[in-house]
């Protein structure tokens, strides 16, 4: 009954699609007047909650959320997520009620039309310059100092399925110590499954996440933050495993 599954996959994720473009649309004028006209970014992270909820609620995902403690909206945090699939940037969003930009692929620049409102909204980051790595955690740094916080993946991109975590690159948590901004970990567990690389693969459902505690990095080294919120997450998709 595989060719079921496929075509049950193929029309939701088509479904996806459609409700994205959508209600892109919708709030393009709004994108447009915050990223151009009147730049705010902390108007344009409202606009995009409220447009990821409505892209992932018509698309009947629905997010399982364990709050390890409540984030304060009045603070800048630097949020480090696994990464898992492309649902991962509009699921944060959904969740994340703190002014928040992205680092983000170049590669996501190239998209027609929303490119352009991704690189106004994101600081961009061509991963295999090192020029270009530093120079982007020089804009993050004073994205966090004009009250916008960051969410960075320290995985550097999707990993190949069958990985389980991706050694976490340093940035972060460098960014972190320099400039003293609390991390906090985010495990996502699902949206491997619910939305893969794979276009015949995936469905809707519910996401488990967890908000972890946050971090105060001043107690740690680089190195033995980077390994704290690693193990963290590790330890945490284990579980989800498991249940």
């Amino acid at each position: 009954m595989n060719w079921l599954s496929y075509i049950f996959s193929s029309v939701w994720r088509l479904w996806f699609l459609l409700v994205f473009i959508c209600t892109f649309i919708i709030f393009m004028p709004s994108l447009f007047l915050f990223s151009t006209i009147y730049e705010n970014p902390k108007y344009i992270s409202y606009i995009t909650r409220i447009w990821s909820k409505t892209t992932l609620y018509c698309s009947l995902i629905f997010p399982d959320i364990i709050w390890e403690e409540k984030l304060d909206n009045n603070n800048v945090y630097i949020f480090c997520p696994n990464h898992t699939s492309t649902l991962d940037i509009p699921f944060i969003f959904s969740i994340i009620t703190t002014p928040i930009q992205f680092m983000g692929k170049a590669e996501l620049t190239r998209i027609p039309v929303f490119g352009y409102f991704f690189k106004k909204n994101s600081v961009i980051v061509d991963r295999k310059n090192l020029k270009d790595s530093y120079s982007a955690f020089q804009k993050s740094a004073v994205k966090l100092k004009n009250g916008v916080s960051m969410c960075i993946f320290p995985e550097g991109g999707i990993p190949k399925e069958k990985v389980f975590l991706k050694k976490f690159k340093n940035g972060a948590f460098k960014l972190a110590c320099e400039e003293g901004i609390c991390i906090v970990p985010i495990t996502i567990a699902d949206n491997k499954k619910k939305f893969p690389k794979s276009y015949f693969k995936g469905g809707p459902g519910i996401i488990r996440v967890t908000v972890h505690k946050s971090i105060d990095p001043k107690k740690f080294t680089v190195d033995s933050i980077n390994n704290y919120v690693y193990n963290i997450i590790f330890d945490k998709l284990k579980q989800y495993e498991n249940n």
